[in-house]
Order: structure tokens, then sequence, then C-alpha cells
């Protein structure tokens, strides 16, 4: 019935003896040692503060969980109730983690594509020279915030353009191919292609916004769907869609080769011994494959799209060329820069994508596994599949 102090004033080196003198052995330390016990009443109140916290933190746990529980079962639980939901969410979320992940590297990435349409006279040497350098840059006049710059408005296209790309690709997966088994990669390659195709042209003006957004150094525009509006306004509506047809062309095959090499790889990969799923580290690094062999394959289109997208923000010298189109842009890029002009930014862009894509398959198939064991708790036995085929 004494008192029990916590692990951190017990002592089992020393004990009081007989007549006030101490000896070394095993016992607990007693208040009444005057060189380095606090008084008993201090003592009190510190056991008293700390059972108060360690109380005040399982109240939290509890509650935290049973709100966990509120939202599973009131919330999620109606919405996962059909499989084009469930793909949808899972493929929002992906998109939503992956994208901000990479946000700084996104940024200095079409910095690097765009920023020759600001350079005059033509030759003069380029603000941005390398990854480095551009974060130091971006960082110097704008600060830590400045690196996350249109990423609300990446968030706002790519959360639906997320979502549509893996619903597209399990519906054209279903249908196309009358199977639920795994593809081969012939067929993961017109699957991945189509997907994006669809997602990319749903939402191309929320990828016009952003890219505009992320070159606007005056604070032109308020927000993506005041950019939205000001464009229509000023520069008519189908100048959103400028850039479109390069936007097309290299997303199919960027897309349609990261579901084919991410999908040929995941059939290969070495198993968990305790689940049988592959390996995290592994799909990360068959990700990150994937995003790499995609974007050598599409970046040259993506830097005529972008320089289409925001040629009459950037263009405000004589000698900046406006393009008229994809071959009119090819070409004045060639002649402007060279051959390298087709690839400047790819670099960040690599280290963008290795993250990018492997956060985004993984989180999806995460998603699909939890939405999958959400429904068997709430009494839903049924299946379907959790991960790329």
């Amino acid at each position: 019935g004494g008192l029990h102090l916590p692990h951190e004033v017990r002592d089992t080196s020393w004990q009081p003896r007989m007549g006030g003198s101490t000896q070394r052995q095993p016992g607990y330390a007693t208040l009444a040692r005057t060189d380095s016990a606090p008084p008993a009443d201090e003592q009190d109140r510190d056991l008293a503060d700390l059972s108060g916290r360690r109380g005040m933190f399982r109240r939290g746990s509890i509650l935290a969980e049973k709100a966990t529980n509120v939202v599973e079962e009131r919330v999620l639980g109606p919405v996962i109730s059909s499989h084009p939901a469930r793909v949808l969410l899972a493929g929002g979320v992906a998109g939503f983690i992956s994208r901000t992940v990479v946000a700084p590297l996104e940024r200095t990435k079409i910095l690097l594509q765009v920023q020759s349409l600001s350079v005059s006279p033509a030759g003069q040497p380029l603000r941005y020279t390398s990854v480095v350098q551009s974060i130091r840059a971006i960082v110097a006049k704008e600060g830590v915030k400045g690196l996350f710059r249109g990423n609300g408005a990446n968030c706002i296209r790519i959360i639906p353009m997320s979502a549509i790309q893996f619903y597209a690709y399990d519906v054209i997966r279903r249908r196309a191919f009358g199977s639920d088994d795994a593809l081969t990669p012939l067929q993961r390659l017109q699957a991945g292609a189509a997907a994006g195709a669809v997602a990319q042209a749903l939402t191309y003006p929320l990828d016009f916004a952003r890219a505009r957004l992320t070159v606007d150094m005056h604070g032109r525009y308020s927000g993506v769907f005041g950019c939205l509006a000001r464009v229509s306004r000023e520069e008519g509506p189908l100048a959103l869609y400028r850039g479109l047809v390069p936007s097309l062309l290299g997303i199919m095959p960027y897309v349609g080769v990261d579901f084919m090499v991410y999908g040929t790889l995941r059939d290969h990969l070495p198993k968990d011994a305790r689940t049988g799923e592959p390996m995290v580290a592994a799909k990360l690094a068959a990700g990150a494959l994937a995003g790499a062999a995609g974007q050598t394959v599409a970046y040259p289109l993506d830097t005529i799209r972008r320089q289409l997208q925001v040629q009459d923000v950037k263009a405000k010298y004589p000698d900046v060329p406006k393009y008229r189109g994809i071959l009119d842009c090819f070409l004045g890029i060639l002649r402007r820069d060279g051959p390298r002009g087709l690839f400047r930014g790819i670099w960040p862009n690599y280290l963008k994508v290795a993250p990018s894509v492997s956060i985004q398959f993984v989180v999806f198939e995460a998603s699909m596994k939890y939405f999958q064991g959400l429904r068997r708790r709430l009494g839903d036995s049924s299946a379907d599949a959790a991960s790329i085929r």
C-alpha cells in the first residue's frame, strides 16, 4: 500500500540504515534524502501532473479512435459501396499525395522549360541553370512557399485527373479486353494510353491554369478559377485548350509506358513472405523506372505544350516569338535553343518522376486494399482487385 514512484525517481543503489547513515543496496529513494530529492508535496504534484498527461493522451486516443470509426461507418462506408467509387477515390488520393511531395521539383521543371521565352535579347544567360540553383533562386526571391506556388492549382487538377485515369484504365481493362486477369504488356500500353488521353482531355483547362499560375511572378491571377475566368475574358475560351494536342500526344505514350512498365515489372517483383504481395520498396523502384521511361518518351512534347500555354504571359519583349502551333513551336525551339531546348528541365523531372509515379501506384494499391478491409469490417465480403494488373 506504499507510494509507487515512477521509474524516473526510482533509485536501486542505496537505502537508509538505522542511525541515519546510508548503505548502498537495492531499494527506493526516500523522501528524507535532502541532497537531491525534492520535497514530498512537489513530488506529489509531479506525479499527479504525469498521471494527468497520461490520462489526457489516453482519452485523446480513445476519442480519435471513435471519430475514425464514425467516419469509416457513416462517411466512407456509403461512399465506397460501389467499385467505381472505390477506384475514383483511391486514384484521387494517390494523385494528391504523390504530386504534393514533388511540388518543388515540378515548379523548377516548368521554369526551366519556359524561361527562354522571357530572355531578351536572345543569347543572354538564362536565369535558371540547374535544379539546385533554381531552388535557391526561388527561395531567395519568394521564400520557401515559392517552391509550392501553383501546387494548389496542381492538386485541384491532379485529383480528378488521377481519379479519372485509374478509373478509365480499369474500365478499358475490363471491357476492351474482356478479362479481370493480368494484361499483356501491349494491352497495358494501349489501355494506359487511352486512359491518359481521356483524363487529360477532361481536365486540361485546370492544367492550363496551373501552368499560368506557376510562372505568374506578379500576382496577375487570383487563383485557379480567377485565372480561368480572366483568360477566357481576355484571350477567348478556346485559349484554355491551347497546347491540348501536343499534350494528348505526350500524355498517351507517357501514361501508356507507365502502366506497361509498372504492371510488367510488378509481376516479377520479390514477394513478402508474410503477405504474398510484392514488397513496397520493390514497387517503389518499379514505379520509378516506369516514370523515367515514360518521361523520356514524352518530354519534348511536354516542353512544346508548356511554351504554348505560357507564351502570352512570358512574351514581353519584341524579339520573343509567338508560336502559331505545334510544328512552329518545335522548329522555333530548335532554332533558338537547339535540340537541348526540347529536353531542358528533364533532370529535375527525373528527380520528380521517381517519387511521384512510385507513390502514385503504391498509394493507389494501398488505398484499394484499405477499402477492401473496411468493407469486410462493415459486413460486405465481396472482393475486387487492389492492384495494377
